[in-house]
Parts: C-alpha cells; sequence; structure tokens
C-alpha cells in the first residue's frame, strides 16, 4: 500500500487510514479523503448496492438479505472485504422500505484489525409506471426512487477511529418477468455522499459523488439473487463490486408478476 504522511499518526492508525489516503499524481484535497474514508468505511460505501423490487414490499413483509462486497482505492492497492446482514420491513406508505445493516470490514495491512459497521437506509417512491399483461397483472414495473442512507464505523484496534457517512441516492428500477414466477431487475443509483472520519489526530469530513448499478435476478417471488458495483467519485479510484442473497417472507412482494 501507498501512503502519504499525516502528520502525528500513531503507526497502527496511520497503517489503516493507508487504504485511502494515497499519494498520486492529481492529489486529493483533505475533505475529499476524508469523505471517501467515511463513506467507504461504513456500509454506505463498502457495500454494493442492491436492486430492489420497484413495487416493493407490501406493508407488514420483512426480507433478508446477506451481502458482501470487496473494494480498494486504486489498482495498486490491496483488495478489502465487507461482509453484512440487511434486514428490511415494507411499509404501506409510498411503497416505503426501512432497512438496518450490520457488517464488518476486513482490511488488509499487516497490524490492521477489523471494522464493525452499522448503517440505516429510508426509501420511498417517487413514481411507478406498470404495464399489464393479458391477464391483468403487472408484466413490466419501472420506477423512481428516493432513498436516504446513513451508516457508521469503529475500528477494533487498540487506537480509536471512527467513521461516519449519510447519502442521498435516486434509484431508477425496471423490473421485467422472465418465466412463471422468475423477474430479472436492474437498478442504476446516482447519488451525493457525506463521510467523516476521526481520530485522536485526524479530523476529516467533505463530500463526494457517488454511482452505482445492480442487477438482480429473482429466482422465486422470496428469493433473489444481486451482483452490484458502486464507485464513490474521487479521482483515481476504482469501481468496487458486491453480491448479495435476499430472503423475502410474508405476502408476495407487490412488484413481482
Amino acid at each position: 500500500m501507498k501512503t502519504r504522511h499525516l502528520g502525528d499518526f500513531s503507526a497502527s492508525v496511520l497503517l489503516v487510514l493507508s487504504v485511502v489516503v494515497v499519494s498520486q499524481a492529481h492529489a486529493q484535497s483533505a475533505s475529499q479523503v476524508g469523505a471517501w474514508d467515511g463513506l467507504m468505511l461504513t456500509p454506505v460505501g463498502a457495500l454494493a448496492p442492491v436492486a430492489s423490487d420497484p413495487g416493493g414490499l407490501r406493508a407488514g413483509d420483512t426480507a433478508w438479505s446477506l451481502r458482501y462486497g470487496r473494494w480498494r482505492y486504486d489498482a495498486d492497492d490491496a483488495v478489502h472485504d465487507t461482509g453484512g446482514v440487511t434486514w428490511t420491513r415494507g411499509f404501506a406508505f409510498a411503497h416505503t422500505l426501512l432497512s438496518l445493516t450490520g457488517a464488518y470490514g476486513l482490511i488488509e495491512c499487516p497490524t490492521c484489525y477489523t471494522w464493525i459497521m452499522g448503517g440505516i437506509d429510508l426509501q420511498s417512491a417517487l413514481w411507478s409506471h406498470a404495464v399489464a399483461d393479458s391477464a391483468g397483472r403487472p408484466s413490466r414495473v419501472t420506477a423512481v426512487l428516493a432513498r436516504l442512507s446513513a451508516g457508521g464505523g469503529r475500528y477494533r484496534g487498540p487506537n480509536p477511529v471512527n467513521a461516519l457517512s449519510f447519502a442521498a441516492t435516486l434509484p431508477i428500477e425496471l423490473s421485467v418477468p422472465l418465466r412463471s414466477q422468475s423477474a430479472l431487475r436492474v437498478s442504476v443509483l446516482p447519488g451525493v455522499g457525506f463521510g467523516h472520519v476521526a481520530s485522536l489526530a485526524y479530523t476529516e469530513a467533505g463530500l463526494l459523488p457517488m454511482i452505482g448499478g445492480a442487477l438482480a435476478w429473482s429466482v422465486t417471488r422470496s428469493f433473489d439473487v444481486n451482483v452490484g458495483v458502486q464507485r464513490v467519485l474521487i479521482s483515481g479510484g476504482v469501481y468496487q463490486v458486491g453480491m448479495a442473497l435476499t430472503w423475502s417472507r410474508g405476502n408476495q412482494r407487490e412488484g413481482h408478476p
């Protein structure tokens, strides 16, 4: 890993932050680096997005997602892994979804410890349109959603480091039936994120744009396989990738044929 000097940082904290504070031709401002740190050390940036059903879960229904993400700062950085579980509940108003996430991050460096992370997402439909088949069932659903996210992370090593993030995204979703109870969903997620990172010797924060996408295959009405990509836009940064397996419980999802 490549690092730049961060003042009177302790050696272990420097190693933790070295994955995101990189020397390169186009140096980042301190606030941009702080924003990237805060986002990528929380579920908001560390876990790739999941393509949600444009119709959403019915009120009272729940879903569980087993999620995995892998990310790095640039092509020369080591790959860092994040795993987590997300619980989602549907509400009647505007197809609103509330999600809670618990995750851990494995930062690849010789003396690094894990990060413990948590996040919350609130999503509602701004607009949706369904095209019915000959039987009157929705056969294709398109939606524009609004999603607000917040996340936090704490380094479990001997020197305390905390990360905090907020993001606002505008997911654009499309669901198309394949056969029987199967469907394909595509999601594009433009947005903006705020990240904050703080230790005993270093505190920075800032805003960065974000872009992501996800592709999900609804194998049945209750089980999805999802792959996603996301990039927090900073010079030299690369896309992070991930996947998720989702199980839904309760009534049938509204957006599913």
